[in-house]
C-alpha cells in the first residue's frame, strides 16, 4: 500500500555543481542539465550519525550520509574529496539556515566581530578542479586527480592508531612496555607506506618519455616506494591542490565598530570538521 505521506517526504531542496562533476567516478553521479546535483536535508538519522566519534572522514558512517543526502550519488565511497566538502556544505545549507556565521577580526581596529555569509552566494561561486591534473616529473608525465574519500577514509584510520599509541606512550612516561614502542614503531611506517598509496590512489596514468603509459597501481605503488624525495614533494603539493573543495575562502567585510568602519578581508575555511557546527572563526587577510 502507498504511503499517503509520501508527498511530504524530503526532496532535493538545493542544487550545486561539484567541482569535478563526478569525472573520476566509476558509476558518475545523475547530474542535471545544468550539471548540477540535487542535495536534500539530513533526516533525524543523518543527524545520529554526525554524532558518532570519529564519523566524519573515517569510517562507513560519511558513506551512509552521503548516499542518505544525495541520492544520486550511489558510491559515497568512490567520491572525489573536493566533491564531498560540496555536497555536505550545501546539506548544511539546506538542513539549517542558509546563513552561515563567522567570527572574524577586523585587520584595522583589530576587534572580533560576527557577521554572517550566505552559503547559497558560496555555493554558487565553486571552481571546478578538473583542469591542471598533469604535472611533470624526472621526464615523465604524471596525470593526477583528486583522492578517493574511501583511500582517505582508510588513511585516516592508520593516522588515528598511531596518535592512540603516541597518547598512550605521553601517559606512560615513566614505564613504556617493549610491546608499546614496537607498535608505535610500526604503525610509523604503515603511515608512511599509507601516504604513498594515498598518492598513488591520486594517479591516473604515468606516461613515460618513450609514449609507454603505466597505470597499474601496484607499478605505481613500487616507483613512489622508490622515488626520491623531491619527486615525492612534487606530487604531493599537486595531490594537495587537487584536493582542494574549490569553495572561495576570501571574504570582505565591513567592520561594525562605528569609530572605525573600514572593510577588511578575511580567509573563511570552510571544512566538514565543522560545517555542522555553531560558527567558524576566520583568519584576518593583511591589508596593503
Amino acid at each position: 500500500m502507498e504511503n499517503p505521506l509520501q508527498g511530504y517526504y524530503r526532496t532535493k531542496d538545493i542544487y550545486v555543481k561539484l567541482p569535478t562533476q563526478g569525472k573520476w567516478m566509476k558509476s558518475p553521479p545523475k547530474l542535471t542539465e545544468d550539471g548540477e546535483i540535487g542535495v536534500r536535508a539530513m533526516n533525524v538519522r543523518d543527524e545520529l550519525l554526525l554524532n558518532i566519534p570519529d564519523a566524519l572522514y573515517n569510517g562507513q558512517s560519511i558513506f551512509e550520509l552521503i548516499e542518505s543526502i544525495c541520492p544520486d550519488i550511489t558510491d559515497a565511497s568512490d567520491m572525489s574529496l573536493p566533491d564531498v566538502d560540496v555536497v555536505m556544505l550545501a546539506s548544511r545549507a539546506t538542513s539549517y539556515e542558509k546563513s552561515y556565521p563567522v567570527e572574524a577580526t577586523c585587520t584595522h581596529c583589530e576587534k572580533p566581530q560576527m557577521f554572517e555569509i550566505d552559503l547559497q552566494v558560496v555555493l554558487g561561486q565553486v571552481q571546478p578542479v578538473t583542469d591542471q591534473v598533469e604535472v611533470e616529473v624526472d621526464g615523465l608525465v604524471v596525470e593526477m586527480r583528486p583522492n578517493t574519500l574511501s583511500a582517505v577514509n582508510a588513511n585516516n584510520i592508520v593516522t588515528s592508531e598511531t596518535g592512540r599509541i603516541l597518547q598512550g606512550i605521553r601517559a606512560d612516561k615513566q614505564d613504556i612496555s617493549e610491546d608499546l614502542k614496537n607498535r608505535y614503531s610500526e604503525n610509523v611506517q604503515q603511515i608512511a607506506a599509507a601516504n604513498l598509496v594515498l598518492i598513488a590512489d591520486s594517479i591516473v596514468k604515468v606516461t613515460m618519455p618513450d609514449g609507454n603509459i603505466v597505470s597499474e597501481p601496484q607499478h605505481i605503488i613500487d616507483w613512489l616506494s622508490n622515488s626520491n624525495r623531491r619527486t615525492i614533494q612534487v606530487l604531493s603539493g599537486q595531490q594537495y591542490k587537487l584536493n582542494s573543495n574549490g569553495i572561495p575562502r576570501d571574504f570582505k567585510f565591513t567592520c561594525s565598530i562605528e569609530e572605525c568602519g573600514k572593510n577588511f578581508s578575511s580567509l573563511v575555511e570552510f571544512n566538514p570538521s565543522f560545517f555542522f557546527t555553531t560558527q567558524s572563526v576566520v583568519e584576518p587577510v593583511a591589508t596593503k
